[in-house]
């Protein structure tokens, strides 16, 4: 599962809140399907190769991704008092193109990796795993 974040601003100048909502949640959107593309473009593949070499060079499969990772919703969203959003997508990665899915390198470690590890599929840091910097 290929998981990715956004997060979008109100328009203040907006007619109303309801019109802000929504401009924020399209610039989140947006931005989340940005971050899962970005992430996948990272994605090792057991050729030894990436998927963003794979896309550059391959025009088909750059535009299936593309029409896939912007046909994706929101799984998860998260609406603030000031009519900001911060929204998640997630992608199964059984439906990307063959070319992809099936050739994706599982992540390293993956059967010692504890729960709270980062995946390399996932685009939003865990916060439990940074050091708190005002902890003493």
């Amino acid at each position: 599962m290929l998981k990715a974040s956004g997060q979008g601003a109100p328009d203040l100048n907006a007619p109303s809140i309801a019109v802000a909502r929504l401009g924020a949640e399209r610039a989140a959107l947006a931005m989340a399907q940005r971050n899962a593309l970005e992430t996948l473009k990272g994605a090792a593949l057991e050729s030894g190769g990436t998927v963003g070499a794979l896309m550059q060079n391959d025009t088909a499969v750059r535009s299936k991704v593309q029409a896939k990772l912007r046909a994706v919703r929101a799984a998860k969203t998260h609406y603030y008092s000031d009519g900001g959003i911060s929204l998640q997508v997630e992608v199964p990665l059984d439906q990307l193109p063959p070319q992809i899915a099936d050739y994706l390198r599982p992540p390293p470690d993956s059967s010692t990796s504890s729960p709270s590890s980062t995946s390399p599929l996932n685009s939003t840091p865990n916060p439990t795993s940074t050091p708190d910097a005002g902890a003493k």
